[in-house]
């Protein structure tokens, strides 16, 4: 899992393997789904400050001459509004 795309596909994952749990099953998947929310908690603040930088870059150095928001390099990848 390395997008938000692929985050948001493995929370609904997440509630249709909640939906289907039978009696015993139940307790291991909110167990689950409680360790998923968390670090996708952390995987969604984390995209909001990289967000946050990229738009203060824009604001205070101007957009590119294609009139697009600038890319900033962020850790490991290059991030862009």
């Amino acid at each position: 899992m390395s997008t938000l795309k692929d985050l948001n596909k493995h929370l609904f994952d997440q509630l249709d393997r909640l939906a289907k749990a039978d009696k015993e099953g139940l307790e291991t998947e909110v167990k689950r789904a409680e360790t998923i929310q968390g670090v996708s908690a952390e995987i969604i603040k984390a995209h909001a400050t990289q967000l946050e930088a990229v738009k203060l870059v824009a604001q205070y150095k101007g957009l590119n001459t294609n009139q697009e928001a600038p890319q900033i390099s962020v850790g490991d990848m290059n991030v862009g509004v």
